[in-house]
């Protein structure tokens, strides 16, 4: 890396701006708690900030300090749209370990309305 990679402050605020906008996409996508502590998905919250990253990206081509601000900014953009395509998956993914949580949940705080298994069925005999 540069020795003056981040070094101005002008460099720190753009990157800072990136940040925020990375952070909101991911609390977005459900990867990062929101303020409150809670995990929730907006997909269309989380392609609105990752294409106004985008969007920085090809404004400032050309125009960052060297070339590894430039990569940097590009490996951001790529983090966020694998991040993106990969959102559905996930989120049925959390939503079906939720779904389990909450059953056994259930089983446990309300033991005579639970699914019951047969293990011996003693009426075979």
């Amino acid at each position: 890396m540069s020795d003056d990679f981040l070094q101005s402050e002008e460099s720190q605020q753009f990157f800072g701006l990136v940040q925020m906008l990375q952070r909101s996409a991911m609390v977005a996508m459900g990867l990062l708690p929101d303020q409150e502590g809670k995990f929730s998905v907006n997909l269309a919250e989380a392609k609105a900030a990752i294409d106004l990253v985008s969007v920085l990206q090809k404004r400032t081509e050309g125009n960052l300090v060297d070339e590894m601000e430039s990569k940097f900014l590009q490996g951001i953009v790529t983090e966020l749209r694998m991040k993106f395509v990969q959102a559905p998956r996930e989120t049925a993914k959390m939503e079906a370990e939720e779904k389990d949580a909450e059953e056994l949940k259930q089983i446990f705080t309300e033991p005579t309305t639970a699914p019951v298994d047969t293990v011996v069925d003693d009426s075979e005999e």
